[in-house]
């Protein structure tokens, strides 16, 4: 267990929920004694983060016996999201307890687990908690000819598709597509390294949660960050766009070490100081509407009217009906907003990451999309190594569907120069 010391500042975004507690811990006074040794404190409060990357801590209480007396742990989750699905909880949980056997003389590790079994602790998803979208459903689609692969990230299974051979050339979607949005520049990028372009989870053919709480910033960033270790990506360029930005980004932040290049497109990385009108517009007609209809979203929002009608049900098809669509209803709601916006905190620690960094950074940008409009001059204030500024014409927030052979050229030209 690694202890970290969290700044006031994330503290003051979180609250905290009491989860375990013992009154009598020094009924076991080897057991006390090595928690002790192991954290460093009689009387105090120490922090770590989980594998799902949520906070606790272990606050321990000294009644004057010469060893802590009194143990709780506490999880500390966004103020602004739902408390994070009860398997994560347990299973975070579980990791604790096996560290206290594992540090304490005369507990058994493996005791803890089939006590835990026993009880009917449940670290997994529970049953029904999650969709997959009949495969018959992406069947025939149009310029759309590749097979799909799997890996399984915390327990879903996650679908991608790849083209070409040598470094990985990574892109990322956003909301409501998948990857189908690429697919004009799969081809083209696969001349020059391995095109890898994952479905998120919740959409595509990637697995789908149905509860909303399923849904955060966090779990979005960490089920990308499990995807790229998955497939062990490395000398990675990153292609992104809408939400595959804030994910990406902020994964490149967390990661920085498996990323050679970055080409960012219509996105964004929000630190909680407002958003555009546009986005505020999308964002109240997302949330009061049952399901959203892709195909006449994406009609509405293109710029050239060249798509037909069969391409722009395959953006429809990963979601057969409204249970399908959480993650897409979910997303408008998670971009931070305010200072005190959940991810607000850990978006603005990552931009600062992402200023201390020298890749190569190309940021081709639609003339015709007001939501992500402001986000290239932001941006470019953040990394140092841009280079010069190239305008897609006539095309809108969804560049890849509107100019994506052109917009293909232009990284492809970069990408040789830089």
């Amino acid at each position: 267990m690694k202890f970290i010391t969290p700044t006031d500042e994330e503290l003051s975004c979180l609250r905290a929920d009491p989860l375990l507690w013992e009154q009598e811990l020094d009924a076991r006074p080897q057991v006390a004694e090595a928690i002790e040794q192991a954290t460093g404190t009689r009387a105090g409060s120490v922090y770590w983060r989980s594998m799902h990357d949520h906070l606790y801590s272990l606050e321990l209480i000294d009644a004057g016996r010469g060893r802590p007396s009194m143990a709780r742990v506490f999880g500390y989750w966004d103020r602004y999201e739902p408390r994070p699905m009860e398997h994560e909880i347990d299973a975070d949980l579980m990791e604790f307890l096996i560290w206290v056997a594992q540090t304490s003389p005369g507990i058994d590790s493996a005791d803890v687990l089939k006590v835990a079994q026993f009880a009917g602790v449940n670290i997994s998803w529970p049953e029904g908690a999650v969709l997959r979208t009949p495969e018959d459903r992406f069947a025939d689609l149009p310029d759309f000819r590749y097979e799909p692969h799997y890996t399984e990230v915390e327990g879903l299974r996650m679908a991608y598709v790849e083209r070409g051979e040598g470094d990985p050339i990574l892109m990322l979607h956003g909301e409501p597509t998948w990857g189908y949005l690429y697919r004009k520049m799969i081809e083209p990028l696969s001349s020059t390294g391995r095109v890898v372009v994952p479905d998120l989870i919740g959409f595509g053919r990637s697995d789908k949660p149905t509860q909303a709480n399923a849904y955060s910033y966090k779990s979005h960033v960490r089920w990308v960050r499990h995807f790229i270790e998955s497939l062990d990506l490395k000398n990675i360029t990153l292609v992104c766009q809408d939400w595959g930005g804030m994910l990406g980004l902020r994964a490149l932040a967390q990661m920085p070490e498996r990323f050679s290049r970055l080409v960012a497109t219509n996105t964004g990385i929000a630190d909680g100081r407002g958003a555009t009108q546009a986005f505020k517009r999308w964002r109240r007609f997302s949330q009061r509407v049952e399901m959203l209809d892709v195909p006449l979203l994406m009609r509405n929002t293109l710029k050239r009217k060249t798509i037909t009608e069969s391409e722009l049900q395959a953006y429809a098809a990963p979601f057969p009906a409204k249970e399908y669509q959480a993650a897409a209803l979910a997303f408008p709601r998670l971009v931070p907003t305010r200072l005190d916006h959940a991810g607000a905190y850990d978006n603005r620690c990552a931009i600062e990451k992402l200023r201390a960094l020298d890749l190569p950074v190309f940021l081709p940008w639609a003339d015709g999309d007001p939501i992500t409009a402001p986000a290239e001059k932001f941006l470019r204030s953040v990394f140092k190594n841009c280079a010069p500024p190239v305008t897609i014409k006539d095309a809108g927030h969804f560049i890849q569907e509107d100019a994506g052979e052109e917009l293909a050229r232009a990284i492809l030209e970069w990408m040789v120069n830089s």
